[in-house]
């Protein structure tokens, strides 16, 4: 299966460049929902480094829960890789035929959805129960979580 790996480097920068909108003091989500944000003065190179490999994991994370054919092909990944032609004609026969179905930015948008659902609303619903927090620190941070995922999902449905 042939990825864009080009696409799937630049989708990476998606969470950080919506997050460094989402959460600059100066921006209109941020002024309504009285959070205290991190300062630009406090952040450094191999702290945006560090965010950068989180996103790139995530993103890579997202690509097999949202290209299904991914599923399929890794079936026989094993097979292929010690050198099975077999389990080859089969994959390259079934991608032929069915490589691009759902693969368009909706449905990916679709299951970036599902996948803010699943994966961010746990975690954030965790803390804001533990740690006291306030409801609008639920809503500022997994609105943040809705949009991305779904922004992720797209572009790996359309462009991976």
């Amino acid at each position: 299966m042939n990825l864009n790996y080009l696409a799937f480097f630049l989708i990476a920068f998606i969470p950080l460049i919506i997050g460094s909108y989402w959460y600059h003091p100066k921006s209109f989500i941020s002024k309504y929902s009285k959070l205290e944000f991190t300062k630009k003065s406090e952040l450094s190179v191999p702290k945006i480094v560090i965010l950068f490999l989180l996103s790139f994991t995530l993103v890579y994370g997202y690509i097999n829960l949202i290209i299904h054919q991914m599923g399929f092909y890794e079936l026989f990944f094993t097979d292929i890789m010690l050198g099975n032609t077999e389990s080859e004609g089969i994959v390259n026969e079934f991608l032929s035929e069915y490589g691009d179905k759902h693969r368009h930015f909706g449905h990916g948008v679709f299951h970036g959805i599902i996948n803010a659902f699943v994966i961010a609303l746990p975690f954030i619903g965790a803390v804001t129960i533990l740690e006291k927090k306030d409801k609008l620190y639920f809503i500022h941070h997994f609105s943040y979580w809705i949009i991305t995922s779904a922004i992720i999902g797209g572009c790996i449905s359309e462009f991976v």
